[in-house]
């Protein structure tokens, strides 16, 4: 029993560690490409304007969730696509059905008037589920080289070598003892 609670001390850690890495470097790939990355449906989007303020800002990172759009109704904040296929993220003010094809239109909570492009079903991205303050800048600032290098490379290297000191550290220790 001491075996496994030693073991998931152990990997608690580097599990917590590689999800962090994994939301900033797919945050740092999606900067870089058309599309949003989406991990089992999730997509974490950085916040580019104010237009939602105050409910998140510029900087912020939204996470988003693959959702049918049947279940989505007014109110809930949406990523999508528009006309100019840039990847936008307002609110729902009304659904409207003709044809059998619904209709979202949106507006930003910062804005005066409803957006002009009128949303269909194939242009929607995600839902916001939540929203992590200021960690939009951070994947900003690893968009460049330096800020790839101390906030990637950096603690990935500490952490290999830390890993790789606390597996020597044993041996020695015990070659110590016996001599």
């Amino acid at each position: 029993m001491e075996q496994v609670v030693k073991i998931v001390r152990k990997a608690i850690p580097i599990v917590i560690f590689l999800l962090i890495m994994m939301i900033i470097v797919s945050i740092f790939i999606s900067l870089n490409s058309s599309k949003p990355l989406s991990f089992f449906g999730y997509k974490p989007l950085t916040v580019l304007s104010n237009s939602m303020a105050p409910t998140f800002e510029a900087g912020d990172v939204i996470i988003t969730r693959e959702m049918d759009a049947e279940d989505l109704k007014e109110g809930d904040i949406i990523s999508y696509y528009n006309q100019e296929n840039n990847l936008i993220t307002h609110r729902i003010t009304s659904i409207v059905g003709e044809d059998g094809v619904k209709h979202f239109y949106t507006q930003g909570d910062n804005n005066n008037a409803v957006d002009e492009d009128v949303t269909t079903a194939d242009e929607i991205v995600g839902k916001e589920l939540f929203h992590i303050p200021n960690l939009g800048f951070l994947s900003q600032y690893t968009k460049g080289p330096m800020g790839f290098l101390l906030f990637i490379i950096v603690p990935l290297t500490g952490y290999v070598c830390l890993t790789v000191y606390e597996k020597i550290k044993p041996k020695k220790q015990e070659e110590f003892t016996k001599s």
